[in-house]
C-alpha cells in the first residue's frame, strides 16, 4: 500500500513521516535495520505478498547470499515477479496466497493491484486512501498455503526474515504458523499493519501486539507511518523473537 499511497500524499490530508531515534542509534529505514541485525552472510528470507519483486531485489541488494522465497497469488502480479527475479537462483517464487489454512480461497482484485487481498475492502477505505484504489473489479480463487505447512514440506526449520504485506489477512498467515512461532523460528518479522478501516475483518494493531507477544515476541521498532486526518492508518513494524532480541543486545553492549 504505501508504494501506492507516496503518489498521491498531497490528497486526502495524508501525511509521511519517517520515524527514528539516531540519537541512541535508531534507523530511520526498516531495511536498513535488518541489514543491521542480520549478521550472517547467507540468511533465509520469507517475501509474503512479493507483489511484482521490489522487495525481494532490495533484499537482494542488502543481502547477495540469501535465499529467498517468494509468494504472489495474483497471476499477472506473479508473471511480473517471475520476470524480475529472472536467472536469480537464489530466489524462489510460488504462485500462493499464504493464509490461516491450507486450500484455496477467493481473492478480491482491486482497481490497485497492490491492494488485492483476501479480505473485502471495507466502505470506508476510500475515505482514507483515497477513490480508485480499493474498488473491487471481481474475484478470483487463488491456491492457499499455511506457513507451518509450507515449511514443514520444504523443510524449512529457521527464519531470519519474515515479511508480511498481505493487505490486512497478515494475522490470518500467523494464525497458520502457530507451530513454528511457539519454537520462535523467525528471528524477525518484518510485517505492514493497516490501522485505519481499509479491509472486511483486518484485525487491530493491539491484535498482533497480543499475539506474537503471546510467541515471544516483541517490537523492534516502527517505521513509514502513514497519517490521515491526523490519525495513524499504517505503519511498518519489525518484531523480533525474544532470544534474538536477548543475543542482539548483548552484542550491542559489548560493542
Amino acid at each position: 500500500m504505501k508504494k501506492i499511497v507516496s503518489s498521491i500524499v498531497g490528497a486526502f490530508g495524508l501525511e509521511i513521516h519517517r520515524i527514528g531515534t539516531p540519537a541512541s542509534g535508531g534507523l530511520l529505514d526498516p531495511y536498513q535495520a535488518m541489514a543491521g541485525l542480520v549478521t550472517h552472510p547467507q540468511p533465509f528470507i520469507l517475501d509474503v505478498g512479493a507483489h511484482v519483486g521490489h522487495t525481494a531485489l532490495q533484499f537482494r541488494s542488502l543481502f547477495p547470499g540469501a535465499t529467498i522465497h517468494c509468494f504472489e497469488p495474483f497471476p499477472s502480479s506473479y508473471e511480473q515477479l517471475l520476470a524480475a527475479t529472472a536467472g536469480d537462483e537464489r530466489i524462489q517464487c510460488h504462485p500462493l496466497a499464504l493464509a490461516g489454512e491450507t486450500g484455496s480461497a477467493l481473492m478480491s482484485v482491486n482497481q490497485a493491484p497492490g491492494t488485492n487481498s483476501l479480505l473485502a475492502s471495507d466502505t470506508r477505505a476510500a475515505n482514507y486512501w483515497g477513490p480508485d484504489l480499493l474498488e473491487t473489479s471481481r474475484q478470483i480463487e487463488v491456491a492457499t498455503e499455511t506457513l507451518d505447512h509450507f515449511c514443514q514440506t520444504h523443510g524449512v526449520e529457521h527464519l531470519d526474515i519474515l515479511k508480511l504485506d498481505a493487505q490486512g489477512a497478515e494475522y490470518a498467515i500467523l494464525e497458520g504458523a502457530k507451530d513454528l512461532l511457539s519454537r520462535q523460528f523467525a528471528d524477525i518479522i518484518y510485517m505492514e499493519v493497516i490501522t485505519a478501516p481499509t479491509y472486511v475483518g483486518q484485525r487491530k494493531f493491539h491484535d498482533y501486539l497480543a499475539f506474537l507477544g503471546g510467541w515471544g515476541y516483541e517490537v523492534f521498532d516502527f517505521y513509514n507511518p502513514f497519517r490521515a486526518y491526523g490519525r495513524l492508518i499504517q505503519t511498518d513494524t519489525i518484531f523480533v523473537s525474544s532470544d534474538f532480541l536477548s543475543r542482539y543486545e548483548r552484542a550491542a553492549m559489548a560493542g
